[in-house]
């Protein structure tokens, strides 16, 4: 149910992780459309606050910090006076911090409990409950969440509100060399939701030897894949670590507006690279990208949970042919190769 009364100070709790955050953006859009002049903040990790500092006013989380953590995360959310908190997480963490952050007046609002990750959690924050979403995505439970705090029912908007000097610099990154690039994320090694260094390799030379512009891009985490691709793979260009979260958005929104793509496992950048309107080759599993993909559900998507009788299929299942495929679904490669 829609408050009453316009909220003076929302806040919203999700903590983690990159693409979780980036699929909750359309809350933040859906809360600023309905009360332009409420002051709006998010509780998240420090990590994945770059993102969306221009959009909220950040209340940090370290969730490496015990229990000085806590501490220093709930004088922060008595600073802020939230009179309106949405839990946009639903478990035991996100409840925790969303009743530190609540003073005795204020309305609590969450999932409804079917979208909850740890159910029981919602018995110690008493929110009031969305109804279920539509749909088993985390953009279609947010967009349901919006709508029963604001009663304004509207299409997701997910951008993350790129500025023209941050479109600049992602021009900058992803210089125009004739055709539509692409992108490939090989994702973090030993992660089950990474596709084989190999295979990236691969799909790079069979792009390069059509005359396709590639790049691979590497965050922290996965330097040590990014400096082994560039030295395999010199005819490709490489973003090796990561420039910051809205460097990366902007470089994805760059690739848009030269119409290529991304290729990546379910993961942050895939999210980001969706949210800016980039066409995402999923290299999808063990999840099925119905419920964590990129939104809206890539029909590029070359791998996915299969049907009944339910069985997980490895994420090395997938073949370079069926990624090669796919990504020849989206571009155009240059003419005469």
């Amino acid at each position: 149910m829609p408050s009453t009364s316009p909220p003076q100070r929302v806040l919203v709790v999700r903590l983690s992780h990159l693409g979780d955050i980036a699929q909750a953006i359309p809350l933040i859009h859906a809360l600023r459309a309905r009360w332009p002049s409420a002051e709006i903040g998010w509780a998240v990790q420090p990590e994945f606050a770059p993102l969306i500092e221009p959009l909220a006013t950040v209340l940090p989380f370290d969730r490496k910090g015990g229990l000085q953590a806590w501490r220093t995360f709930r004088a922060a959310a008595r600073r802020f006076r939230a009179d309106l908190v949405i839990d946009a997480q639903g478990n035991w963490k996100s409840a925790v911090a969303s009743l530190l952050a609540s003073r005795g007046h204020s309305r609590r609002v969450g999932f409804a409990l079917e979208h909850w990750q740890e159910p029981l959690a919602a018995r110690l924050l008493r929110p009031d409950l969305a109804p279920p979403s539509i749909g088993p995505h985390l953009v279609q439970r947010a967009v349901s969440l919006a709508t029963s705090v604001t009663g304004h029912d509207s299409p997701p908007r997910l951008d993350p509100a790129l500025t023209e000097a941050e479109m600049q610099e992602g021009r900058e990154l992803i210089q125009p060399a004739g055709g539509a690039p692409v992108l490939l994320h090989p994702g973090a090694p030993g992660d089950p939701r990474s596709w084989p260094t190999d295979a990236y390799r691969q799909l790079a030379c069979e792009l390069l030897d059509r005359g396709v512009e590639v790049f691979v891009l590497t965050g922290p985490s996965e330097v040590s894949v990014g400096l082994q691709l560039q030295e395999s793979l010199p005819r490709a260009k490489h973003l090796v670590g990561q420039r910051g979260l809205r460097t990366l958005a902007s470089a994805l929104a760059a690739a848009t507006q030269r119409g290529g793509c991304l290729v990546a496992g379910d993961s942050g950048p895939a999210h980001v690279g969706a949210s800016v309107g980039l066409p995402v080759v999923l290299i999808a599993g063990p999840e099925d990208p119905a419920h964590t993909g990129p939104w809206p559900v890539a029909p590029a998507a070359v791998h996915r949970v299969a049907g009944p009788p339910w069985r997980v299929r490895a994420i090395t299942e997938v073949s370079v042919e069926d990624a090669l495929k796919a990504v020849l679904s989206v571009i155009t490669p240059p003419r005469g190769r």
